[in-house]
């Protein structure tokens, strides 16, 4: 098939960079098997699927998906060209890849009983301690420890039990893509990255599997201004990549779900295409998908809901990673482990917030004093310290903590100023002349609201480009270092413009 219907594409041409997205073959084969009907047919293809023999799982089959209880996925995008074709463009210049290489890494999390899904992806540059082996990026704890070494490093850094592995190669992504007829995407203008995408005319252009790998491996992203030259789109690298990924999920759930339910015969290519390009734990079984499937059937794919870790850029050993924002983590990661109603409403905590105090007064014992009361009321505490002299008591918080810092504020009796600063990976409390003491419960909202952090954009933010969604919540909004739960980085194709088509 064409690579788009209406503005054609171009194949990608340069050397593939080792990087893949999404297992979305996982969620195509249970929405298949859903429809094939057949549980014999389902466990005749199912048992094709390769499979890892995994020790570090958690309780993998049991519960099984019969029952209401949720499971955690870890789906992983693997840098493997078993399957494509020798003359295919994503060949071109790999050379020898050795082990699993990938920077898609991403937890799903699926609750059969509020048919709720949620995804938390992983950057692959994120510093953390790979256990027996130290520090180091998150993408080569699969790289030289394999699958189980991966799983033991999100276990032991982040708190997540994951119940069941996925791993998809580069033919199962485009396989699937274009088994679905391709994916449907609106540039406001044209657009090209340096990885190999090549969108020559505004518009709806509908990505077959080579245009869908070039657009979710782009990194660099430029579009073409009112005067005629290539300027820069996004600036956020891997993190605005994140944002695109996630976006297309849905998009590629919309397609396998309306194609898949609708033609027996996409139905059939769909299955074939994900047993052949994917592997699972040993644990997974066909009766397991199909319940999973089964309370998934009408899920809504736009209820899907997409999470990003906040994160700093540093440089660790002469190279660039980026550092976990703890205390704005915490909400997140909650979602993830079932823990707390961070799990299922949404609410901020004292026990999803990590605090340090600072004695900044000189006052005798004050943060340890501020520290234990603190910790009565429920926050995670740090050690105490001292900091320089203040004026006035300061809360101190990274771009994407606000609601935390908030809450803490609220928990002080003095009249604390609130200001983000970049540097701490927890809420901060520089008591001043003003501290009198901790408070177990909080004061009234309205003392402290939730503040709109104003924080550096990158060159060439997405508001340059027309079309852009940026936010989740509103369109065109500047794109942010940082992110957050509800905050999209970089650049996201929008809809289309009214009066025009309406694009997928």
């Amino acid at each position: 098939m064409p690579m788009a219907r209406r503005n054609r594409v171009r194949k990608p041409h340069r050397t593939w960079p080792q990087r893949l997205l999404i297992s979305f073959n996982c969620i195509a084969i249970v929405v298949a098997l859903v429809g094939a009907g057949s549980l014999a047919y389902a466990k005749r293809k199912v048992g094709e699927i390769g499979r890892y023999t995994l020790t570090n799982l958690n309780d993998p089959t049991s519960p099984g998906f019969d029952s209401d209880q949720p499971r955690n996925f870890l789906l992983v995008g693997a840098d493997s060209d078993d399957g494509l074709a020798l003359d295919d463009p994503a060949r071109a210049g790999r050379g020898d890849v050795g082990g699993i290489r990938s920077d898609t890494i991403m937890v799903v999390r699926v609750d059969p009983k509020t048919n709720e899904a949620k995804v938390l992806s992983f950057p692959r540059d994120l510093y953390v301690d790979i256990p027996g082996t130290g520090k180091g990026r998150i993408n080569s704890s699969l790289e030289f420890g394999g699958p189980d070494k991966l799983i033991e490093t999100i276990k032991s850094n982040f708190d997540i039990d994951i119940n069941h592995y996925v791993q998809v190669n580069f033919a199962g992504f485009k396989g699937l893509v274009d088994q679905i007829g391709g994916v449907p995407v609106y540039f406001a203008t044209p657009v090209k990255d340096q990885g190999g995408l090549n969108v020559e005319n505004a518009g709806c252009n509908t990505l077959d599997g080579d245009g869908a790998l070039a657009y979710v491996r782009a990194r660099h992203m430029k579009y073409l201004n009112e005067n005629g030259y290539w300027a820069s789109l996004d600036g956020t690298s891997d993190l605005g990549r994140i944002s695109r990924q996630q976006d297309f999920i849905k998009r590629v759930l919309r397609g396998a779900i309306k194609k898949g339910a609708r033609n027996p015969r996409t139905l059939a290519s769909l299955i074939s295409t994900g047993v052949v390009n994917i592997r699972l734990d040993q644990g997974t079984t066909a009766g397991d998908l199909i319940a999973l499937g089964k309370a998934f059937r009408n899920f809504d794919p736009n209820a899907l809901q997409t999470f990003n870790l906040p994160v700093t850029d540093v440089v660790r050993n002469g190279a660039a990673v980026l550092d976990l924002q703890t205390g704005g983590a915490e909400p997140i990661l909650a979602r993830f482990r079932g823990t707390g109603v961070g799990d299922t409403t949404g609410m901020l905590t004292p026990a999803l917030v990590a605090v340090k105090v600072l004695n900044g007064s000189g006052t005798q014992n004050q943060a340890g004093e501020a520290s234990s009361i603190l910790a009565t009321a429920g926050f995670k505490m740090s050690e105490p310290g001292s900091a320089a002299g203040v004026m006035r008591t300061q809360v101190r918080y990274s771009p994407g903590m606000e609601a935390q810092a908030s809450l803490v504020a609220r928990h002080l009796f003095a009249d604390a100023e609130l200001i983000p600063d970049q540097d701490v990976s927890e809420i901060t409390v520089v008591t001043g002349p003003d501290f009198r003491s901790s408070l177990i419960d909080a004061r009234p909202e309205q003392d402290y609201p939730i503040p709109t952090t104003t924080t550096t954009t990158e060159p060439a933010a997405t508001t340059t480009a027309p079309g852009a969604s940026s936010s989740s919540t509103e369109p065109g909004t500047a794109a942010t270092t940082t992110t957050t739960t509800s905050a999209v980085t970089g650049y996201v194709p929008g809809s289309a413009p009214a009066g025009e088509p309406s694009c997928g």
